[in-house]
């Protein structure tokens, strides 16, 4: 496996020294927040999963969207959770298969400040679109949107990538980007000096919410879409749902995969023009 930039080295010892000998299960997450903040969300799945398998398993990210799905494309995972666009192009293009999403949806939502709100989106014309990460889908629903509103991106604004969606708040809380694209996870993760500074602007129409995916290599795909529907009954997936608003999973269907084509072969061009 090469080298991933980013480890969530979510192994605990002592857990792993109770259970049954097995080969290391890597389980991939995207990197929609901060290392640190992925590690500590994702630990009761980590328990839980180690639990059930009776293997050791492993959380591992990314420093971006890109990297992490380049890491998937390469094999570097077993099973992850991925951006619902990103994880039809790996079913496209490497026969991943789609076993879980979350019961909540997403949404791209602009965010401008409160000291000197944006009233009209003509406003930022000649400006910065603080963004999070180019290849987000909430990212792709904001340009479609405000291409519609005859704003196209490189031409009338500029996208201006920052780490984090606190750093994207914190861009529109100083003015330094009139708005901003944030999801309602990263909008949640504001620090609450941030958040009492900025307000929405515009909230886009629901896509779909993250996407569980398992490597065609694995044998055990139904055992994982079992684990992962019924993790909620657990006493680790209580303490998981109750730090966020993901509330549970559910079978992503044929159809709703079907409608991620588009967004599937956009980010697909934009990985082959960009590599």
């Amino acid at each position: 496996m090469k080298r991933i930039a980013v480890f969530l080295l979510a192994s605990c010892l002592a857990a792993w020294a109770h259970a049954a000998p097995g080969p290391l299960l890597r389980v991939g997450v995207l990197p929609t927040l901060s290392p640190k903040v992925l590690l500590t969300n994702y630990q009761p799945l980590r328990i839980y999963l180690e639990r059930e398998l009776q293997q050791p398993v492993e959380l591992l990210t990314a420093p971006d969207f890109k990297r992490f799905h380049q890491d998937t494309m390469a094999g570097d995972f077993d099973l992850l959770v991925t951006a619902p666009h990103l994880a039809r192009l790996a079913q496209l293009e490497a026969g991943f298969q789609p076993v879980a999403t979350y019961l909540s949806v997403n949404r791209a939502i602009l965010i401008t400040s409160q000291a000197k709100p944006v009233k009209k989106v003509d406003e930022l014309r000649g400006n910065h679109l603080a963004i999070f990460d180019p290849l987000g889908l909430i990212v792709f629903e904001a340009k479609q949107w405000l291409e519609d509103q005859g704003l196209v991106s490189g031409r009338d604004y500029h996208p201006q990538l920052f780490p984090s969606h606190s750093s994207v708040g914190q861009s529109v809380q100083q003015g330094d980007s009139p708005l901003g694209v944030v999801s309602p996870a990263g909008l949640h993760q504001l620090a609450p000096e941030i958040a009492a500074q900025i307000r929405t602007f515009k909230e886009l129409p629901p896509v779909p919410a993250l996407i569980w995916i398992v490597h065609p290599r694995s044998g055990n795909v139904d055992r994982y879409q079992r684990l992962l529907l019924r993790f909620a009954d657990s006493p680790e997936g209580e303490r998981f749902y109750a730090g966020n608003a993901y509330k549970g999973m559910r079978p992503p269907t044929p159809e709703e995969m079907r409608l991620l084509d588009r967004p599937a072969r956009e980010v697909g061009r934009l990985l082959q023009t960009h590599p």
